[in-house]
């Protein structure tokens, strides 16, 4: 039997994602090129591996046979590759899916470093909400999410890179009694919160469920930023990495609002198709859980009025940032 690697790739990209063109895009070739290779495997084998429909590409009953023992022959590859290839340059380009806490923080740090370790490889990062970004890693528009959550499938793999404290936070101006709330008690008062895209929703989902948080009026924005100016200037509880808000409480912009039980602290994890990983998604990976800091670089720089009152000057307004 005369089969080679290329051909069981373009096999597997092919049927994974329904389309020749697809796979062509994914593993930077020609559409003809695929579809050639997987002709060459159709005819070493004598059966159909793909039927060709108006919906898109189907698994023969022979290809369903074979996908399995192509991927883990992807992976004994990239294996050996690693392992006994004689240069260990990392290259390439990567497309890296982060939420905007990650871009506010720690994102140009990371690139940086991965620039000065591997300078043949190349970042493009993509800024959305978790669920939008995970919706890229299913049609394989990015490579790698790092976002909320510990496990999206038995099709993906997920490292734990890092979590982040992420308390009830408000506006002094609110009111609100120094004391512990109650779920129940949230009611009273208006909830700010991100859109219906981020993970961090689904992640914190459950968790307020079972604990019963009832909530009155209810504003939704998909900008972090936008949502910590607007519960800075009063308009509803909402839920922030303290170390996003720190110098903001430290200034008397915002205050923690206690609840019981208060949120448990959200897990960051980056997430990868488990197919084909390669040692250089493995190398971003690894590089993420090590710069991982949502401390670091991620206080936007205050105007003069919303420093503390006692160091403003009397002469100038009040400003927002």
């Amino acid at each position: 039997m005369n089969i080679t690697f290329k051909q069981l790739e373009a096999f597997v990209y092919s049927a994974k994602l329904r389309s020749f063109s697809s796979a062509a895009a994914k593993l930077r070739a020609t559409q003809s090129a695929i579809s050639k290779r997987v002709a060459e495997l159709e005819q070493e084998f004598g059966v159909p591996l793909l039927h060709r429909t108006a919906r898109g590409l189907e698994m023969a009953q022979a290809g369903r046979r074979l996908l399995p023992l192509a991927e883990e022959s992807q992976r004994l590859w990239a294996r050996i590759d690693h392992e006994m290839g004689g240069d260990q340059t990392l290259r390439g380009t990567f497309r890296v899916g982060v939420t905007e806490l990650i871009a506010m923080t720690w994102l140009t740090r990371f690139i940086q470093r991965l620039r000065q370790l591997h300078p043949e490889m190349s970042i493009e990062p993509v800024v959305d909400a978790g669920l939008l970004l995970f919706a890229g890693l299913e049609a394989n528009k990015i490579d790698i999410a790092i976002m909320p959550g510990t496990y999206w499938g038995k099709s993906y793999e997920t490292v734990r890179v890092g979590q982040v404290e992420d308390l009830w936070v408000a506006s002094p101006s609110l009111k609100i009694p120094d004391r512990v709330l109650k779920p129940h008690e949230f009611v009273l008062y208006p909830v700010l919160e991100q859109s219906t895209g981020a993970a961090k929703n689904r992640y914190y989902e459950a968790w307020r469920a079972e604990h019963k948080f009832q909530f009155g009026r209810l504003f939704q924005t998909n900008s972090t930023t936008v949502l910590r100016q607007l519960t800075i200037n009063g308009f509803g509880i909402s839920q922030l990495a303290l170390d996003y808000v720190r110098p903001d409480i430290e200034a008397g912009l915002l205050r923690i609002v206690k609840s019981d039980p208060m949120p448990p602290p959200m897990i960051y994890g980056a997430v990868y198709r488990n197919d084909n990983p390669g040692p250089a998604v493995q190398r971003i990976v690894e590089l993420a859980v090590q710069m991982c800091d949502f401390s670091a670089g991620g206080n936007p720089r205050r105007a003069a009025g919303n420093a503390p009152p006692d160091k403003r000057r009397p002469a100038r307004p009040a400003r927002r940032p």
